[in-house]
Parts: C-alpha cells; sequence; structure tokens
C-alpha cells in the first residue's frame, strides 16, 4: 500500500453550494476518502446557469471540464483522474488494500465477479435509463409554451413505452440481489456500496414507486448513516436531487 497521499476533488454546483445537482456522483468519491481515511479537501465550481457548462477554472483541471475529478499527490507525483468509477477503483487498489474490494485472490471467484458487475454496473447499464427518465421528464417545462403540449406527448410516451419498464427491470434486479444481505457483495463494504449508492439516491425521483425495491430502500438506509457519510456530507455538502428532476 501506498503512503497517504494529498487529494483534491473538483466538484461542479449547478444552482448554489447546497444543491450538487448533475455531479451528485462527486459524493461518492468524498465518501470513499473518509472510509479510506485519507487526507483531502474539496474545491467547488459554478455552472454557468445558461450552458450548464464548467467554468474555465475547471477545464484548467481537465480538458473536459467535467467533475468529480480527483487530483491525488503522493510524494513527488501528481495525477489527474476524471470519471467516478475510475477515481474510486484507483484509490482503493492504492490506498485501501482489500478493506474496500474484493481483490483477485479472492478464494471465491463468484464474490470478485460481483464486485467488479456492481463496480462498473453503476455507471454502465444502471445510468442510461436513469438519465433518460430526468431528460425526458423535464423536457416539456423547458420548451415554449407553444410546443410544450407536442413534447409532453412525446415524453410520455417514451417514459410509459420504454424508460420506465427498463427502470423497474433495474431496479428490480437491483433489489433482488440486495435481499437479506446488508452489503452488495462480500458482507462488508467495498467499492460496489460506495458506486451504487448514487444508483439508490436517484430511484426516489425516478417515475416509479420507490416502496416497492424495499431492499434498496433498506441498505441505502445503512449507507446513510454510516459515520463516514455523514462527514462526507458535512464536508462536501447535501445533494439535493429532487431540485433537478420533476418526478
Amino acid at each position: 500500500m501506498a503512503s497517504s497521499p494529498s487529494v483534491v476533488v473538483h466538484w461542479q454546483v449547478t444552482f448554489d453550494r447546497e444543491a450538487r445537482l448533475e455531479d451528485s456522483r462527486a459524493q461518492r468519491v468524498v465518501w470513499l476518502l473518509q472510509e479510506l481515511g485519507l487526507n483531502y479537501e474539496v474545491k467547488h465550481y459554478k455552472r454557468d446557469p445558461k450552458t450548464l457548462l464548467g467554468p474555465k477554472e475547471l477545464y484548467d483541471v481537465h480538458p473536459l471540464g467535467k467533475s468529480p475529478v480527483a487530483v491525488v499527490t503522493d510524494n513527488d507525483e501528481t495525477i489527474t483522474l476524471a470519471e467516478s468509477g475510475a477515481i474510486v477503483e484507483f484509490l482503493i487498489e492504492r490506498y485501501g488494500g482489500d478493506k474496500l474490494a474484493i481483490p483477485p485472490t479472492s478464494s471465491s471467484m463468484q464474490d470478485r465477479a460481483d464486485y467488479l458487475y456492481w463496480l462498473h454496473y453503476a455507471e454502465g447499464s444502471a445510468m442510461l435509463p436513469s438519465m433518460l427518465a430526468m431528460v425526458f421528464g423535464r423536457l416539456p417545462a423547458q420548451a415554449p409554451w407553444f410546443i410544450r403540449p407536442i413534447l409532453q406527448g412525446v415524453s410520455t410516451g417514451a417514459l410509459d413505452k420504454m424508460i420506465i419498464p427498463r427502470l423497474k427491470a433495474q431496479y428490480g434486479w437491483i433489489d433482488k440481489n440486495l435481499e437479506g444481505k446488508d452489503f452488495f457483495v462480500g458482507g462488508k463494504l467495498t467499492g460496489a456500496d460506495v458506486m451504487m449508492s448514487f444508483v439508490a439516491e436517484i430511484l426516489d425521483t425516478a417515475p416509479i414507486d420507490s416502496a416497492s425495491y424495499p431492499n434498496i430502500t433498506r441498505w441505502h438506509a445503512a449507507m446513510l448513516d454510516r459515520p463516514a457519510y455523514k462527514a462526507a456530507l458535512e464536508k462536501g455538502g447535501e445533494n439535493n436531487m429532487r431540485r433537478f428532476v420533476q418526478k
């Protein structure tokens, strides 16, 4: 395991410091840093309210101007790393040992496979229907009044026929896998739980009944109750996805 680094998490804010919307993924990185006990700071950047693009200062950190971005300094080397999944995997492998991972040397091939699956599923298959629900759910309200009825029909059709069935299938699958379990894999907190926390968070804003997925609700409540998660909220600020999605 490498020595303790210094980490700077660069995080965009859409409306104000207390309303991190599209960039709520960054909360996972801060939570992980708390669980690992690493030194870090959070730098906030305000989006342009019209273009929703990051400010020039964030493009100076990473060419795509996206967040989260982690700048890690360890000894004489500094790296800049984007993408939530890559950041989580890098930090765990380099500074967590086996504490928050199911390592390749695990005696259980199934646990190792499940760990990798949930770690990458969170930003893969799970995310597309949720993002589409956000876009189509807000589309009519963002349009000029005279075309809102047309867009409302398009939005409703897309949600009812394509997006909602996929959301129900995804969350049903997740809920089934959490039945009788406190964590996603290995009977302990891992990067899989960290990554899947955002998927659980946006369930409350999805156009489906969150009460139909009690195992997700139970598991997510337990994650929110962890001291490291609470400390992450204190340092990074509380997510507020409700202000971004109209249910």
